[in-house]
């Protein structure tokens, strides 16, 4: 038997339901986001779990705060885990007409959500990883806030100022370049690492920082192959498109309900495998001569590169460019 937990996470505290059914929600606690607190909720979870074999926790993705209560609960015995996007949580509040929004509510909404649901367990991130991960989103950290400061620059019209400006791009310049040293120093220490690298860079369009990211943000289980539907819906990669009979014809975008980090990786690669990747460029071409927007063409092809990352990573092999020329049609239903 399975009893049900859902977690409702936030900078400072946990709030946590319980259920049998999915139906009625047997009791809430409340709790500190920190070690000790973890280890008050566990204790308090077993203490109301007696008489059942397992524990399924869902937890909402909430940025960072998430990923240290997710991890200690993986640690622990006879525990399913897992983490879901908040699109899905929001979905199955909309189907259940809720109108009150609180932690508690989203508590005991997760634990419902768990149960009748029954949400895929989330994958137990290795230790060469999660440093990877940390690494590489503190790397993206220190390029946007560089990026601000250029934008910045070019609005000051005060000298002194300038020069300070310049000096915190200077400073923001030596970490970027101390952060990807640690990066590629990182990576040499584990060889799999090393050779997923060199496998992932065998797709012209991707460089090594952008294999790092697809490393760092794709969900990976030791031994097992990736699950690629898994991870184009991780990503969030499905075009979104607004039409309803004539009168409404919205522009198409990117479903923004995924991994905004993969996304965002895969984007300029995109543009450059446009140019490139003949392969890539090829299908492009094609969809928009089938009439598919710009848009939607391109985010075919970030789509298609994940799943090309996805299959070299897989099959152990780098992409063979000839093959995917020789055999269009084949490589167009690659997916």
């Amino acid at each position: 038997m399975i009893i049900y937990s859902g977690i409702d996470v936030s900078k400072d505290k946990l709030d946590i339901a319980l259920t049998k059914d999915g139906i009625n929600i047997i009791s809430t606690a409340t709790f500190q986001n920190s070690l000790s607190g973890f280890q008050k909720l566990f204790i308090w979870v077993k203490k109301r779990s007696k008489g059942f074999n397992c524990v399924h926790f869902c937890i909402e993705a909430t940025g960072i705060y998430h990923e240290e209560i997710a991890e200690y609960l993986q640690e622990q015995e006879n525990v399913l885990v897992s983490v879901i996007n908040p699109f899905q949580s929001k979905s199955f509040a909309n189907s259940r007409l809720l109108r009150t929004k609180n932690d508690k509510v989203d508590a005991a909404l997760l634990a419902c959500y768990c149960a009748i649901s029954q949400p895929r367990q989330t994958v137990k991130t290795s230790n060469e990883i999660k440093t990877l991960r940390k690494l590489v989103r503190y790397l993206n950290t220190l390029i946007a806030e560089r990026a601000k400061q250029k934008t910045r620059l070019h609005s000051v019209k005060n000298d002194d100022v300038a020069n300070v400006v310049k000096a915190t791009i200077n400073f923001y310049s030596q970490s970027i370049s101390q952060i990807e040293l640690k990066i590629k120093e990182h990576i040499k220490m584990f060889s799999k690492l090393k050779h997923q690298v060199k496998l992932l860079r065998s797709i012209k369009g991707i460089g090594d920082k952008t294999a790092w990211q697809i490393l760092a943000e794709l969900h990976v289980e030791d031994g097992k192959n990736i699950n690629t539907k898994a991870q184009i819906a991780h990503a969030g990669l499905a075009p979104r498109q607004f039409q309803s009979g004539s009168s409404v014809n919205g522009k198409p975008r990117i479903c923004k309900t995924g991994n905004k980090r993969l996304r965002t990786a895969l984007y300029m690669p995109a543009m450059c495998a446009l140019r490139h990747n003949r392969p890539l460029s090829l299908f492009y071409h094609r969809l928009t001569s089938k009439g598919k927007s710009k848009m939607v063409a391109l985010i075919a092809v970030m789509r298609k590169m994940l799943v090309l990352a996805i299959g070299v990573l897989n099959n152990n092999v780098p992409f063979d460019e000839n093959w995917a020329l020789k055999y269009q049609e084949t490589f167009a239903l690659v997916s």
